[in-house]
C-alpha cells in the first residue's frame, strides 16, 4: 500500500510538471489542452446526468425510489458544476473569498447529500416500519456538515490560500458521509443474505459495491486533487443504477410492487425443471372476493388500497421463505415456492398479516386454491389450471357469505 501511494505521488508530480495526459515525454501538451480535457469530462458528465434525470419517473420505480435516485442525480450535478473550478488555475484568488468558500462548501455538502440519498434509495426498497423515522434522523449528519462548511467553523475543515489545505476536522466530514454508506451497506448485506433468489441477490450485491465508488474516487482525489475524478467514477455507477431500475420495472407490478405475471411465470417454469417428490413446487392462487363491490361501494381509491395492503401481506408472508408472491392480474395473486409447509394454514396466516395492515378498515374476503407439483413432466399451464380449479371450489364456499360482506361494505360507506 505504501509503495502504491509513492507511485501515485510520483505520477501526480509528473502530471503537473509535464502537463501531459499521455506522459510520453516527447511533447508537452499545453496547459490549455488539459483544461479542455477537463471541460470535456465535466460536460459529458452533466449531459449524462441531465438525460438520465429527464428519463427518471414513477414508471421505472416507486415514488420513494425515484425521489431518492433523482436526489442523487441532483447532488452529482451540483458537484460536477462545482468542479468547473478546475478550469481556472487561479480560481481560489480570482473570485471574492466569500464566493470561493460558498462554492467549496457546496461541493462538500453535495457529496454528503449524495450519500444521504443513497441511504434513502436503499431504504426505499425495504419493508422497515420505522424507515420514515430513520430518514428524519439521517438528516442530522448532513446538517452537521452544512454547519461546518457554511459557517466560520470551516477553518477547522479546510483553509484556502492559493490552494485548499485540509485540516483534521475533514476526517469528521468523511466520517459523517460514511455513516450513510455503512448503514446502506449493512441494510443491503442483510437483504442479500436473506434473499434466496439469484436475481434479487444480484441487485443487493450491486448495492453493496456502491460503497467502493466513494472509497476509490475519494482515495484517487486525495492524490489528484485538481482532476475531475468524481465524474469519471460516478458515471458508470449512475448508469448501472438506472439500468437496474428499468430492469426491475420489467418484472414488477407498478401498483403493488410485487412480481408481475411475466416474472412469476418465468420463475415457475424454471423451478418446475427441478421439481420432484423430494423438492415439490407449491402453487397457491389467491383471489380477492367481491372486489368489484369494494370498488362500486367504497370507490376505486379504496380498491387500490386493498390491493396494495393485500400485496404487502403476501410479501410479508413470503419474505423469509423460498417462495415468491406475484400479482397475476386484476384482483388475483399467486404464491409459488419450494418451501416445506408453504400451503399449511395459509388462509389463517394471510388473515393475520391483513389484520396488521393499518390502512385497511376491514379484512377483505379471499379464496385460495393450491396445487403441489412433484414431477418436472407437468407443464406450467397444467399446474396453474389445477390450482385455479381448486380456487373456484373455495370461491363457491366463500360466496355463501356474500350478503354479510355486502352489508359490512354499506355500513362502512355510511361512516
Amino acid at each position: 500500500m505504501e509503495k502504491l501511494a509513492i507511485y501515485l505521488y510520483i505520477a501526480k508530480k509528473t502530471w503537473h510538471s509535464q502537463g501531459s495526459i499521455l506522459g510520453t515525454g516527447e511533447t508537452d501538451m499545453p496547459d490549455i489542452n488539459i483544461k479542455l480535457y477537463y471541460l470535456l469530462i465535466i460536460v459529458i458528465a452533466l449531459m449524462v446526468l441531465i438525460i438520465i434525470y429527464s428519463k427518471t419517473n414513477e414508471n421505472i420505480g416507486n415514488k420513494r425510489e425515484v425521489n431518492a435516485f433523482k436526489g442523487m442525480l441532483i447532488c452529482f450535478m451540483i458537484y460536477t458544476c462545482v468542479d468547473l473550478r478546475l478550469l481556472f488555475d487561479d480560481f481560489y484568488t480570482l473570485l471574492p473569498r466569500v464566493v470561493v468558500l460558498f462554492i467549496m462548501g457546496t461541493g462538500f455538502l453535495a457529496m454528503s447529500g449524495a450519500c444521504y440519498y443513497w441511504l434513502a434509495y436503499v431504504l426505499s426498497g425495504s419493508s422497515y416500519k420505522s424507515k420514515n423515522v430513520a430518514m428524519i434522523l439521517a438528516q442530522i449528519p448532513m446538517a452537521i456538515v452544512a454547519m461546518l462548511v457554511y459557517s466560520p467553523l470551516y477553518t477547522v475543515v479546510y483553509e484556502v490560500t492559493d490552494v485548499p489545505t485540509f485540516k483534521p476536522a475533514m476526517m469528521l466530514v468523511v466520517f459523517l458521509d460514511y455513516i450513510y454508506l455503512i448503514c446502506a451497506t449493512v441494510i443491503s448485506l442483510r437483504k442479500y443474505f436473506r434473499e434466496k433468489h439469484k436475481l434479487e441477490r444480484g441487485k443487493y450485491l450491486a448495492q453493496i459495491f456502491y460503497i467502493l465508488f466513494y472509497t476509490v474516487s475519494g482515495w484517487i482525489m486525495g492524490y489528484f486533487l485538481n482532476i475531475p475524478t468524481i465524474e469519471l467514477c460516478m458515471m458508470p455507477v449512475v448508469l448501472k443504477l438506472f439500468i437496474d431500475l428499468q430492469d426491475s420495472r420489467i418484472y414488477t407490478d407498478a401498483l403493488t410492487q410485487l412480481d408481475n405475471r411475466r416474472r412469476i411465470s418465468e420463475y415457475i417454469d424454471k423451478e418446475l425443471l427441478t421439481c420432484s417428490v423430494e423438492k415439490p413446487l407449491t402453487l397457491i392462487m389467491i383471489d380477492i372476493d367481491f372486489f368489484k363491490s369494494v370498488n362500486d361501494v367504497l370507490g376505486h381509491d379504496v380498491g387500490d388500497e386493498v390491493l396494495v395492503s393485500f400485496s404487502k401481506a403476501l410479501s410479508n408472508l413470503t419474505s423469509t421463505k423460498y417462495a415468491r408472491a406475484a400479482r397475476w392480474g386484476g384482483d388475483e395473486f399467486i404464491v409459488a415456492g419450494k418451501e416445506a409447509g408453504l400451503v399449511d394454514d395459509f388462509r389463517e396466516r394471510l388473515t393475520q398479516e391483513l389484520e396488521k395492515e393499518s390502512n385497511l378498515n376491514f379484512i377483505p374476503m379471499f379464496s385460495v386454491g393450491s396445487y403441489t407439483c412433484i414431477s418436472s413432466e407437468i407443464s406450467v399451464k397444467r399446474a396453474l389450471a389445477v390450482a385455479d380449479t381448486e380456487l373456484y371450489k373455495d370461491k363457491a364456499e366463500q360466496h355463501r357469505n356474500e350478503l354479510q360482506f355486502q352489508s359490512m361494505l354499506k355500513s362502512l360507506k355510511k361512516r
